[in-house]
């Protein structure tokens, strides 16, 4: 049976392709959406093969593209939709699913994007399948496809170096799903409950950003679940020679609300974020805090169900951080970092995260080691990249020793019509 969002999805593509090949006429609606027609996406060859202690080793394949189109405007009004589609050639196997919970299922294809635009007054509204790029809702976009929403968000750019955003969501594609699901449904499973029914999620932020400073600060409301606060700040220190630092602090803080289907939830979360740079080559340091407090929902734990290790902690990295790691959800990390970036090509890094978690709440400490690269060609084979990460988890749980590597080939395109 063919659902409502995927009709909806399919007519969005279809009278962008129609209004594309259209014939021009001078002066009409349909002249202004054809003429500055846009295609743009991606190929991406994506292979991760994993080394786990408890269960056996997996490998994937899929191959895939992400590709979308979207009108010129008319009177500010824009359509867009994007397709996303893989497959991975009958080589994965169904006993793996079990072990390695972002597999993607054997074959995607679905209009991941839909949406109708307006833009007028330095003001941009969106309605419909879209992507959202917020400090805990984005497009985590580091396996094969990025995460995507249905709703409606807004963002103004009135005032000078100010951003306002505020969207609304109901609905959410994973990464590895070939389908949307309620909001409430994913976060009930994310957080471990049965199924809940909340009006879904929304967000406000702001973000103040000039040469040297930037500051945001944004609140989620989990609607009958809990409130999401966060402030971050980003500076540049006076430079000393030719090294350049940089320091960045970040808070947040939850409450149960409504309904507090939750019950007790209070949480707190404090990091810094120290980096230092001398022209290509940047050491880092960070560290995050989220304090213990046994009589909350999961004592105290930060909640970020819309989170891959890709929400904006600084401790996060390829395969963990304290938003995710299952022993505990509080403590401390620590992590340790030196990366190299050429103008426009080559970016190599390495980094070290140590989690210390408490042994009195089941915390399990572990260390995880990133190694990062990639290349972008230039000349003819301009859009062509490479990029390899390679992720190292030793811990005190066995089930979560891991040595996982992802390597992906990915060219990107960009088209005007």
């Amino acid at each position: 049976m063919i659902s409502r969002n995927s009709t909806l999805s399919a007519f969005f593509l279809l009278a962008i392709a129609g209004l594309i090949s259209a014939p021009l006429v001078e002066a009409t609606p349909l002249s202004a959406l054809t003429e500055g027609a846009h295609i743009k996406g991606k190929f991406r060859s994506f292979f991760q093969p994993r080394k786990l202690d408890t269960v056996p080793d997996q490998t994937l394949y899929h191959l895939g593209t992400d590709l979308k189109v979207e009108t010129g405007s008319w009177n500010g009004f824009k359509l867009g939709s994007a397709w996303f589609g893989s497959t991975d050639f009958g080589l994965i196997r169904e006993d793996l699913q079990a072990g390695n919970p972002i597999l993607p299922v054997s074959e995607i294809s679905i209009f991941a994007e839909a949406y109708l635009k307006y833009n007028k007054f330095d003001t941009e509204i969106t309605a419909g399948r879209q992507r959202i790029e917020t400090p805990f809702m984005n497009g985590a976009d580091s396996l094969l496809f990025p995460v995507t929403f249905l709703g409606y968000s807004v963002s103004n750019k009135s005032i000078k170096n100010v951003e306002l955003y505020a969207a609304h969501v109901s609905d959410v594609k994973i990464r590895q799903n070939d389908f949307f699901e309620d909001t409430d449904q994913f976060i009930s499973r994310q957080l471990g409950l049965s199924n809940l029914r909340t009006p879904g999620t929304t967000v406000v932020g702001a973000k103040w950003i000039n040469d040297s400073f930037r500051l945001e600060g944004w609140n989620y409301i989990f609607h009958d679940l809990y409130d999401l606060f966060y402030l971050e700040s980003d500076m540049d220190l006076p430079t000393v020679g030719k090294y350049k630092p940089k320091l960045g602090f970040q808070a947040g803080h939850q409450i149960d609300i409504g309904d507090s289907n939750l019950g007790n939830v209070s949480a707190s979360m404090i990091g810094a974020n120290f980096r230092i740079q001398r022209e290509s080559v940047t050491a880092s340091y960070a560290f995050n805090y989220i304090p213990s407090k046994e009589d909350r929902f999961r004592n105290g734990g930060f909640l970020s169900p819309y989170s891959f290790a890709t929400d904006a902690i600084y401790t996060n990295k390829l395969d963990g951080g304290l938003t995710v790691k299952g022993s505990a959800f509080v403590g401390w990390a620590h992590s340790w970092g030196i990366s190299y970036e050429s103008k426009d090509s080559l970016s190599l890094g390495v980094n070290f995260t140590l989690f210390d978690l408490p042994e009195s709440l089941g915390g399990q400490d572990s260390r995880e080691t990133n190694i990062n690269f990639r290349y972008k060609f230039k000349g003819a084979l301009k859009g062509l990249s490479v990029m390899n990460r390679v992720g190292i988890i030793q811990s005190n749980l066995a089930s979560e020793n891991l040595i996982e590597d992802r390597f992906m080939i990915q060219y990107d395109f960009d088209l005007f019509l």
